[in-house]
């Protein structure tokens, strides 16, 4: 009987006892346990059992917040266990065994609601549960189980009220200051950037992986239903990553925005911009409230990125829990200082670029505007290939000075409408003239050997050595279909501009021949988007 006095019918209990007795023949389980949940108090109360010593039954209740609740409510999923030495959570439940008890829990939804839990222990001769083919029997006998319950409802009550959610507060951050960077080299943040402000999500992807598995970590470590990373000043609209073990409802990503607006009140809301990852994507969302949170400010020079940690439990983080998040919050903090080091790095070399380019304006007008279209645009098709970001940056920086080996060049032969065989040949050299421009310049990546060729020929026509196909840099490929489709767009005294389609109509043309034809496809989809 359930404690709130509400009898299950004598049908109901003799066709769910027929079930749980279907585990020791379906799944060879020596022992059989089915709770069901008491809506009004959300504890589960023990309805039939099979297999256990008469003077030790399980548990008859399992509290709302038992860790075995935990457990399982955890991973939305059955679960096996063969080594319970790393579940203390599971000990009421192997009382009595003999040898090492095993497990296999399996939790019960119907349309999402967490009904009942099955739980059975100590397979037949020894053996242990192997998901891969129990699980299979195990949700068969959950199926049957649910459509008992529909076809002998328990008659109910009016139920509780849903708790309010809890108010967003502001709670004391731990606070973690990264690792000193004594021996880094300190750049200057430049004055003045060649290209302008990247999109967030397009802009850290390794920041995000790394906060993926920082994450995942944590949820491994220390029981959390999500943890959310704000990163500061990334972008005039702030990234908020958001990891989760299981999908969050669209109610609970609007709490942990708020949440984290509580901690960080400099911001406005509608400035975050959540970008989510599940490891379960297939199932069901969480729904409900967080009743638990911890705030991580990580402290680093420059400033600090804030990180924070939810629970649905109201339970709060043990001083043990603490430590575990203060290390890996230290690890997570020292990449994001090197990845903001990286990034004046890359900035100062966008500057030093900037100005090489300034200084030509009186020569070569179109030079600037002509390079930095064409970095804007080559570093859009890096990144829509799935370039990572070292690559991603190589390219930028390789297409804002793709045509500065025409600086050693005179002038006045760029100017004229038609060129000799010899002035041709001389423009033809300019990919070299850059390596001499440009060899003092000490690049974390081949900026030369990507300017290099980056008038090579797909099918190996181009100069100046004939290279032909995947032989011929990425880098230098994706410059060379962007310059082309620049030029084209572009009017000159001698020629009037094509139109983005005709434009387009020639760049699929001459796939195959000139450029690489999946960039071809690529790079016409984000012009597609830009009309």
């Amino acid at each position: 009987m359930l404690p709130s006095q509400r009898s299950l019918s004598d049908p109901l209990i003799q066709r769910l006892s027929q079930l749980i007795y279907r585990c020791l023949e379906d799944l060879g389980s020596t022992k059989a346990a089915l709770y069901l949940k008491d809506p009004d108090t959300g504890a589960f109360e023990r309805v039939c059992h099979y297999g256990w010593p008469r003077t030790l039954p399980p548990p008859a209740r399992i509290a709302p917040q038992d860790p075995v609740l935990v457990l399982v409510a955890r991973e939305r999923r059955s679960l096996a266990v063969n080594d319970p030495i790393n579940y203390p959570e599971l000990k009421p439940f192997g009382q009595g065994a003999a040898n090492v008890p095993r497990f296999h829990l399996s939790p019960i939804y119907d349309h999402g609601e967490w009904k009942a839990l099955l739980l059975q222990r100590d397979p037949s001769k020894g053996g242990t549960y192997a998901p891969g083919r129990q699980d299979a029997a195990a949700q068969a006998i959950c199926e049957e189980i649910v459509l008992a319950l529909n076809t002998f409802p328990i008659p109910s009550i009016q139920p509780a009220p849903a708790p309010e959610p809890a108010p967003v507060e502001e709670v004391p951050a731990l606070r973690v200051p990264a690792p000193p960077s004594a021996a880094m080299v300190q750049v200057e943040t430049p004055e003045a950037a060649a290209l302008p402000p990247a999109e967030p999500e397009a802009a850290i992807p390794e920041q995000q992986t790394f906060f993926w598995e920082a994450a995942s970590l944590l949820c491994l470590m220390v029981p959390t239903a999500a943890v959310a990373l704000r990163l500061r000043d990334a972008a005039e609209a702030r990234p908020l990553l958001i990891y989760s073990r299981l999908p969050l409802s669209g109610d609970l990503t609007g709490q942990v925005v708020r949440h984290v607006q509580g901690q960080a009140p400099q911001g406005r809301v509608n400035e975050l911009r959540p970008v989510t990852r599940s490891e379960w994507t297939d199932r069901e969302p969480l729904t409900g409230h967080f009743a638990t949170l911890l705030p991580v400010l990580l402290e680093e020079e420059g400033g600090e990125n804030l990180l924070m940690l939810f629970r649905q439990e109201d339970r709060p983080f043990s001083m043990h829990e603490q430590e575990l998040v203060r290390q890996v919050s230290r690890m997570l903090g020292f990449y994001l200082q090197e990845a903001d080091l990286h990034e004046r790095y890359h900035q100062a070399f966008l500057s030093v670029s900037h100005r090489i380019l300034a200084s030509a304006d009186g020569r070569i007008p179109s030079l600037k505007t002509h390079s930095i279209n064409t970095a804007e645009l080559s570093r859009d098709l890096a990144r829509k290939v799935d370039l990572p970001t070292s690559a991603v940056e190589a390219v930028s920086i390789s297409a804002i000075l793709h045509d500065v080996g025409t600086l050693l060049l005179d002038y006045r032969v760029l100017d004229k409408p038609r060129l000799s065989a010899e002035e041709l040949e001389k423009v033809r050299q300019h990919p070299l003239l850059a390596s001499t421009f440009l060899k003092d310049l000490y690049f974390p990546f081949d900026v030369l050997h990507i300017i290099r060729h980056h008038h090579e020929h797909w099918d190996g026509g181009g100069y100046p050595d004939g290279l032909k196909g995947d032989a011929i840099p990425m880098g230098s490929r994706i410059i060379h279909l962007v310059e082309a489709y620049e030029m084209m767009i572009s009017e000159t005294p001698y020629r009037p501009a094509k139109t983005a389609p005709q434009a387009e109509a020639e760049l699929e043309r001459l796939a195959g021949i000139q450029f690489d034809p999946q960039l071809v496809a690529h790079f016409i989809q984000i012009l597609k988007t830009r009309r």
